[in-house]
């Protein structure tokens, strides 16, 4: 089978979400442009392909997505699983509808532009990336149906992940949920809106988080929510206080009162699953699990009982790694990572529109630095500050495209609000950094010195 060669403006690496909402950007704003784009799964989509059937957004719908094409049908909307996959394959049709895309599903980049089939390892092809090749992969998105367990498991325990919970035929005497992410709380959730009796679920929970509370992350007032989380952090002598003032203004919250919880990842859930969450009270808190066995279970402080009728629920895959950041823009190359705390798809788009700015990769790397998916409760600080100061230096350098694009917070509130939103921000990033330093939590990476 001979090899094919393309030419071509940009290489992508990945057809996720991060993926296509950058080509969704450069085909919208520069008409020559083309595009190859490359993934090893059939459907564009990346981690939504293998994700459990229940699963849903964190967020709204209105924020999510492509910057040209509206997810969901507003407000509230929390988009499904299905409804992102249909949507993201609706969005390639688009892109290949144009004649300036090809897709290339079930293969893998192997580098110097050699892209070789996963189903048959004849079919090489060779891509040209005349202007950049995009590394839509960086973030290692990983979910449990593809992320085996970290720990030893007994052959006669029975160990599955979140997707095969649709599949149950029979019940279980005890279902243990491994892992305290959102992985884990739907999982929850799921069980006891499906009428499994509380007590008949275990939750080993290795590290507390706070949880932020969706009803602040709606569109008109996420604006409102993201300041007052910048003045909390300006305003607090200590992580810890930071994370208290919020809880007082109902912004987050934990499931333990009596203890702090370590970890901050910005898990989003409303009150009414708060509510349901609260119904477990057999929760396990002695550290990550070491091996599952047929009557016990190994934990890092610690051995409690297990019974053979047990389904143990693996939601320990870290989804959304922390990774250390990379410059954004470098020669030939650019590498998606999120540039507002949380919030890939508009990072992602805003990426692009910085690259199809006349700028230098210099310029462009000092108005827009990475902010790593926050994973300890210290991450928060780093994350609100550059987010903020990301916001700021592109209001002056894109502030019209911003204001315009659905996936910003800033688009969805009022015109007086958004205003005012951004003025406080200005005047309170300066002291909210100066915090950051005191606290002892800025970041140590020489990615974001100030250019």
């Amino acid at each position: 089978m001979p090899t094919e060669h393309l030419e071509t403006d940009y290489l992508i690496l990945g057809a996720g979400a991060m993926a296509m909402g950058f080509a969704d950007v450069i085909l919208d704003e520069d008409p020559s442009a083309r595009i190859v784009m490359v993934d090893r799964h059939a459907n564009p989509g990346g981690h939504w392909n293998d994700a459990y059937p229940f699963v849903r957004l964190h967020q709204p719908a209105a924020f999510y997505g492509l910057n040209t094409m509206e997810l969901g049908t507003g407000g509230e909307d929390l988009s499904s699983g299905a409804d992102l996959l249909a949507y993201f394959r609706n969005a390639m049709d688009k892109f290949l509808h144009t004649g300036r895309v090809r897709f290339l599903p079930m293969s893998e980049y192997e580098g110097d532009g050699r892209i070789v089939s996963t189903v048959e390892p004849d079919k090489v092809t060779t891509v040209d990336a005349r202007r950049r090749i995009v590394n839509g992969t960086y973030n290692q998105v990983k979910v449990p149906s593809v992320t085996p367990p970290r720990y030893e498991i007994d052959k006669d325990a029975t160990v599955v992940a979140p997707n095969d919970l649709v599949q149950i035929r029979r019940p279980w005497e005890r279902y243990v949920i491994v892992g305290a992410g959102k992985t884990g709380i739907d999982s929850i959730i799921f069980l006891l809106a499906n009428g499994v009796a509380p007590d008949r679920i275990r939750w080993i929970m290795p590290n507390d988080a706070w949880l932020l509370d969706r009803a602040q992350m709606q569109p008109d007032i996420v604006l409102d929510a993201v300041v007052a989380m910048v003045q909390s952090l300006a305003d607090s002598p200590t992580i810890d206080e930071t994370f208290l003032r919020l809880e007082r203004e109902d912004i987050v919250f934990r499931l333990d009162g009596q203890s702090l919880p370590t970890k901050w990842r910005c898990a989003t859930v409303d009150r009414k699953e708060f509510a349901q969450l609260q119904r477990v009270r057999d929760i396990v808190r002695m550290g990550r699990v070491q091996r599952v066995g047929r009557d016990e279970v190994v934990l890092d402080e610690g051995t409690i009982d297990s019974s053979p009728d047990t389904l143990f629920v693996d939601c320990s895959a870290n989804g959304l790694v922390r990774i250390d950041p990379h410059p954004i823009f470098t020669d030939h190359g650019v590498t998606l990572q999120p540039a507002f705390m949380c919030q890939q798809t508009f990072s992602a788009a805003l990426i692009a529109h910085l690259e199809l700015l006349d700028l230098t990769d210099e310029r462009r790397n000092h108005i827009l630095r990475p902010v790593p998916h926050p994973e300890a409760k210290e991450d928060i600080a780093a994350a609100l500050v550059v987010t903020s100061e990301n916001m700021l230096r592109c209001q002056r350098n894109a502030g019209r495209w911003l204001r315009r694009s659905r996936l910003y917070l800033g688009h969805h509130a009022p015109m007086h609000r958004f205003v005012l939103g951004s003025a406080q921000l200005a005047r309170i990033t300066g002291k909210a950094s100066a915090s950051m330093d005191r606290m002892g939590a800025a970041p140590q990476t020489g990615v974001y010195a100030a250019g």
